[in-house]
């Protein structure tokens, strides 16, 4: 946001309008099998966040050069769970159990609701088998992106 270097790495950042303010996030932290879920965080867990954040935004936009100060540090997203591919998982877990498990998707799942539906009717799909959960277990994974970033 000042022109100072935040980092000579990769980054890269995702962001939406939201009622009054702008929400997004980045590369998500790797915390491993042991964190905390509660209490749940007032805000980011990396302090060094908003300032990635906002020099990331102004370095993409102009409109928000200048910005860092109006900065405010909120509740949003949360853990996200990945697969090992970083592929969603659609599949029967029992016979009468079906997962939509998202891999930290989000809001891009609502377009598979209607081939659930058609599986659930007793369907095939061939959109859906490529994220089925054997997939796992047989080596069968999606290819790996080399980006750096886990939703690519």
């Amino acid at each position: 946001d000042d022109g100072e270097l935040i980092t000579s790495e990769p980054w890269g950042v995702y962001f939406k309008p939201d009622r009054t303010t702008v929400q997004g996030g980045a590369q998500p932290l790797k915390l491993g099998h042991t964190f905390s879920v509660d209490p749940y965080p007032t805000g980011t867990v990396d302090p060094e966040f908003p300032g990635l954040w906002s020099a990331s935004l102004s370095h993409c936009l102009a409109r928000f050069e200048g910005a860092r100060a109006r900065y405010r540090q909120a509740r949003s997203g949360g853990v996200g769970a990945f697969t090992v591919d970083n592929f969603p998982v659609f599949d029967y877990l029992r016979p009468n159990v079906f997962v939509a498990a998202d891999s930290n998707h989000g809001y891009k799942m609502i377009a598979v609701g209607r081939e659930i539906a058609r599986v659930l009717g007793g369907e095939h799909s061939s959109l859906l088998h490529p994220f089925r959960y054997e997939r796992f277990a047989t080596g069968d994974l999606h290819p790996v992106s080399h980006s750096p970033y886990p939703w690519s």
